[in-house]
């Protein structure tokens, strides 16, 4: 009898209304309970059993469900061990003195009217250079939110804003960066040609960007001369816990170094966490037993007491406290049980078929230039927020598209821009996403509270629009010379 069943049992595609209502329920119930500070692993667990229903609806078994997000989580190992890497990184770099060696100096070098400008530039061009957003973040961002928080005047929420577009911007214009690889991938376009047309948009949004953080720093309240005396006293407690050399530098010059070369991330980090545990040891002079604690618990400024006569963490300030004891591998144990959950809800939905119901109408009612970027930009961001990757999003969005805009007599790489435009860096915008969980975590500021500070980000959308109507920046397919389109679509 059940082997009739599971003949008799066909698939379907699911229906609009399914394919929406598994969203709405998504949105729904992670928006209400976040109002009520509730679990977001469970909010997200419980969006999963509803898009489960919808996947049983449409003639899926459990079984089937559960391989193929297996397959999926498998994919997305790489992304989830550098997330756990980066908490025995953070962890280790307290216990060597790396972070709070930026911090000393940073406070005494940064005044609080460049604070969010120096955020931006350092983050922008670690991300850059190195092409991970994610590794600017947990380096650059630290090391300036560790100083900003050390300014009595400082706007925190706006250091992390201005920390995020930084990381942001080199994701969308390095050539090491892997959604820009994607991202020429996916349309079949050489990865210079689309960094050189993804400038026009990136560029200019940065400069307004950086005009609006000199225009908030210039109205920051100084504290005049001299330093106030709780940054003093975070200063006093530092220069007491800690040796101060430029060995201390060299775990993040093995980042640098890793990801300029492309070397395995987790590798990387693993090997700067090493290293930094080696120099907590045998410069700091902090006890072995400490140090593996730090890499798993986080540092504490009670290992301080243990290598330092006389030091007593209770005296450091709270300032102290918030900014040193942390990092360690069980921080990241929320945050990689979270896009574990997660990775179960954009699985479904796309074993399912319902991310092609979503956007197939969307694809097929576009007639002009304008309606197409913006339908690109909306299934760019629907993917996101129902993938939780920029990754997905890249992908499937270059498949989806690249033969419209041929038709319309328009280059690809006007799809490739749009693409990184609106899903480079969204993914930190949707709480629910592997960013979403990340960079909150790395950072210490919430995305509600960081979201309002992201004017990078927005000003690319209003050119990308811009452009878009005006046809400024647009360009033609019939103009590209040494390209496999050539030749392909018709005029507009």
């Amino acid at each position: 009898m059940k082997e009739k069943e599971k003949k008799l049992r066909t698939k379907r595609v699911p229906s609009m209304f399914e394919a929406l209502s598994a969203v709405v329920v998504l949105l729904v119930i992670f928006f209400f309970g976040s109002l009520k500070d509730l679990s977001a692993p469970a909010l997200i667990g419980i969006a999963v059993c509803y898009v489960v229903f919808i996947g049983w609806r449409c003639g899926y078994t459990w079984k089937e469900m559960e391989e193929y997000t297996a397959d999926k989580i498998k994919s997305a190992a790489g992304a989830m061990s550098v997330l756990l890497a980066v908490g025995f990184l953070l962890g280790a770099w307290m216990y060597s003195g790396t972070i709070p060696m930026f911090i000393y100096y940073g406070v005494q070098l940064v005044s609080e009217k460049w604070i969010l400008v120096s955020a931006f530039i350092l983050c922008a061009i670690f991300s850059t250079c190195t092409g991970t957003s994610w590794g600017s973040a947990a380096t650059a961002g630290i090391a300036m939110m560790g100083i900003a928080t050390a300014m009595p005047n400082v706007n925190i929420a706006a250091v992390a804003g201005a920390c995020y577009t930084g990381a942001i911007f080199g994701d969308k214009l390095s050539p090491l960066s892997d959604t820009t690889i994607l991202a020429s991938l996916s349309t079949k376009n050489d990865i210079f040609a689309h960094i050189g047309h993804m400038s026009k948009t990136v560029v200019p949004a940065a400069a307004i960007g950086l005009i609006i953080y000199i225009i908030m720093g210039i109205n920051t309240k100084s504290t005049g001369s001299g330093l106030p005396e709780n940054t003093l006293q975070l200063l006093n407690t530092l220069d007491s816990a800690f040796h101060w050399n430029i060995i201390v530098l060299i775990p993040l010059l093995i980042v640098i170094y890793g990801s300029v070369t492309k070397k395995p991330s987790t590798v990387i980090m693993m090997i700067s966490a090493m290293t930094a545990l080696l120099i907590g040891i045998f410069y700091q002079g902090f006890t072995i037993q400490d140090g593996v604690s730090a890499l798993y618990n986080g540092f504490n400024l009670e290992m301080v007491e243990h290598a330092r006569n006389g030091f007593a963490a209770a005296d450091a300030g709270t300032d102290a406290e918030q900014l040193l004891n942390r990092g360690g591998l069980a921080s990241m144990l929320k945050s990689f049980i979270l896009i574990y959950i997660c990775f179960y809800f954009a699985g479904i939905m796309e074993q399912i078929g319902a991310i092609n119901v979503l956007l197939g109408k969307l694809l097929d009612s576009v007639k002009t230039r304008f309606g197409l970027i913006f339908a690109t930009s909306v299934s760019v961001i629907i993917l996101v927020a129902i993938g939780g990757s920029s990754s997905l999003a890249l992908l499937l969005t270059g498949e989806m598209y690249s033969e419209k805009y041929k038709k319309m007599g328009l280059s690809t790489l006007n799809l490739s821009r749009t693409m990184e435009d609106f899903g480079t860096g969204m993914a930190g915008f949707i709480p629910w996403s592997g960013s979403g969980v990340y960079y909150p975590s790395v950072l210490g500021v919430s995305i509600i509270h960081y979201l309002p500070y992201c004017f990078m980000s927005y000003f690319v959308w209003i050119i990308a629009y811009f452009y878009a109507l005006t046809g400024i920046c647009i360009k033609p397919l019939e103009k590209e010379q040494e390209t496999e389109i050539s030749g392909e679509g018709e005029s507009l």
